[in-house]
């Protein structure tokens, strides 16, 4: 990055750090010695917002700070006020509202503007105009209220085009007696859009009544454009249309909802109170509609006030999965509603415009089973200390995306498992039986897998996926053993003499075949992610396999074991006090399956790539 570049984008925050100067220590200009108490109080007021906006923008929070900014400068106008209010929306890439603060600024202020930080505004200005497009508005007849996003922007016709974001917008007109105007546009920066239109007259209306029911004098907004002033009468179209009251500084009312009925007069008292609690919501599309407890006020962007305490939003829009919340707004702070809305791809809407494609995912994790179904699990009691088995799986999967929900993918992996348990056993030998306190068993698993799968993935910015897996894995399994038996040996004298016990304690373990094995497995995974951009996402989510593994019994690989199943050891002559040797004969353990139907927990990550 350039030195000019990075100059001009630190530029602001150091404009931030500044400012506070002007609280402490204005210039003398500022101040005239003639202020009366009136004025000096106004002052006052407009600091304490001022040094409240710049200690929140330290914390961050930089749409209560501009609540303050905004504050001070309509209590008492000064230039870091504007500055800082200009600054403020930048940040919140109000990129409209930003640059006209920067023009006012140059409007009230430029010529006490220090020649550096003129250089800045003229800079950010210019910056800001590369991100702003413009709607011309050819709406006939004249006197129709243009609305856009949410914010009237005058009456036709309009001296200039009015200045956008880049972005899609929804532009109102209305006018009494008319049906209203509405359509969304999509402007690109420095870009002139038209939207012309013709209002059509009213054929089925009704007449709607509004006044304040202790008899004050405000302005009535209708479906969000201002009408007239209380108490107000007017023809409407027949149905619903939201209503409200907006008064000086904090009193109005709330939006509520009427119907007006064809031919009929409807009337509706509405009480002003306090609103303290100011809400802007910000709906991605921008025409979604909006709905504040319970009531429609109307598409895209809503801004006003409500009284603090708990209120319901609801944003909505065909194609996409509705928002409800419960929100709790604070006297005096700004709550900024941002609502993005998640594509409901089941809808018909994104089927026709789908266009199927591959994608590939990377995906590892660990793997573990309560047992492996075999014979050292079936036999193990209350006196095992087992380490249950665990390992991971991990591959590559590949995948074709049908539709917006359903792909086919086929994945390419490896697991891995290892088991131990430690238990008791018997075994035997021409002496008798032989028995271990601490036989220990270990067992690994270890090949390759494949799979095909069926996914269905809900949601477009956080991914919901549910997928049936089918496959099987060729793995090779070790098994090792060992532990202490305890038995007798026997020395057997010439007869007619009976055979001689001596007790013995050694170490014995038996070398196993290993076994090659084809598992096949089912089973049902979900998952939840974060899609980053169109093509990258992540993911976490967990599988639960049903593992079929075969019935096959364990084998020794040694001499002694000649029959599949059979594990057997030549135990140690043990030598007598006498000097004869006692013969313990050969050892041979239980018949025990390696491994039975079990059940496999797989959770993972896994990053997706969209092609």
């Amino acid at each position: 990055m350039g030195r000019v570049t990075l100059r001009f984008l630190v530029a602001p925050l150091l404009l931030l750090i500044a400012v506070p100067a002007w609280a402490q220590s204005p210039p003398a200009a500022a101040y005239p010695a003639d202020d009366d108490p009136a004025l000096v109080q106004k002052k006052q007021q407009a600091k304490d917002h001022f040094i409240k906006g710049v200690e929140l923008v330290q914390n961050g929070d930089w749409d209560a700070a501009l609540a303050e900014f905004l504050a001070s400068r309509e209590v008492y106008p000064t230039r870091v006020a504007l500055e800082n209010a200009a600054i403020s929306l930048r940040q919140l890439k109000r990129h409209v509202e930003a640059l006209e603060m920067y023009r006012e600024l140059l409007a009230k202020f430029g010529s006490s503007l220090p020649p550096d930080k003129a250089e800045l505004v003229n800079k950010a200005i210019a910056q800001l105009e590369q991100r702003v497009g413009q709607l011309s508005i050819e709406i006939a007849p004249a006197g129709s209220v243009v609305v856009v996003d949410g914010r009237q922007r005058g009456t036709v016709p309009l001296q200039r085009p009015l200045d956008v974001d880049a972005g899609s917008h929804t532009v109102r007109a209305y006018k009494p007696g008319y049906e209203t105007f509405e359509t969304q546009v999509q402007v690109a920066g420095r870009q002139l859009k038209t939207v012309s239109a013709r209002l059509v007259s009213l054929r089925a209306t009704g007449t709607l009544t509004v006044a304040e029911a202790s008899g004050g004098r405000l302005k009535v907004v209708v479906d969000g454009a201002v009408v007239g002033t209380t108490p107000w009468s007017g023809p409407l179209a027949v149905g619903a249309h939201s209503v409200l009251l907006r008064g000086e500084g904090e009193v109005g009312t709330p939006p509520s909802e009427t119907v007006v009925r064809l031919d009929t007069t409807t009337s509706l008292s509405l009480r002003a109170v306090v609103l303290d609690a100011p809400i802007r919501v910000v709906p991605t599309p921008s025409s979604a509609q909006v709905n504040i407890d319970g009531v429609n006020v109307g598409n895209g962007v809503w801004e006003g006030r409500l009284a603090s305490g708990s209120h319901s939003l609801e944003v909505a829009q065909k194609g996409f999965n509705p928002y409800r919340k419960s929100l709790h707004l604070s006297a005096g702070k700004l709550r900024v509603v941002g609502v993005e809305l998640e594509r409901d791809l089941s809808d018909p809407i994104w089927q026709a415009g789908f266009v199927p494609h591959v994608y590939l995912e990377a995906v590892a994790g660990p793997a573990w089973a309560p047992s492996l179904g075999g014979g050292a699990d079936a036999s193990c009691s209350s006196g095992c200390d087992r380490a249950r088995p665990l390992g991971f799986l991990a591959g590559a999967r590949g995948g074709y995306q049908l539709t917006p929900g359903l792909g086919l993918e086929l994945l390419l992996g490896a697991l891995y498992l290892k088991e131990t348990t430690a238990r008791p056993i018997v075994g035997s030998s021409e002496t008798g039986d032989w028995t271990s306190t601490d036989y220990e068993d270990s067992t690994q698993i270890l090949g390759p897998l494949a799979a095909a799968s069926v996914s269905y993935r809900f949601f477009e910015t956080t991914p919901l996926t549910f997928r049936v897996w089918a496959g099987a894995t060729r793995v090779t399994a070790n098994f090792t053993n060992g532990g202490r038996f305890s038995g007798n040996a026997v020395y057997q004298p010439a007869p007619p003499a009976s055979p001689e016990a001596t007790p013995s304690t050694q170490y014995a373990s038996i070398p196993e075949e290993k076994q090659r094995l084809w598992i096949p497995f089912v089973g049902p995974e979900a998952r939840l992610g974060y899609r980053f951009s169109k093509h990258v996402s992540v993911d976490l989510g967990v599988a639960l396999l049903i593992m079929f593994a075969p019935d096959a019994p364990r084998t020794g690989s040694n001499a002694q074991s000649h029959d599949d199943g059979d594990r057997r050891v030549a135990l140690d002559d043990v030598r007598r006090p006498d000097g004869n040797l006692a013969r313990s004969g050969i050892l041979a353990l239980p018949k025990e399956d390696g491994f039975g139907t079990f059940f496999l927990l797989s959770p993972s990550m896994a990053g997706r790539f969209d092609f």
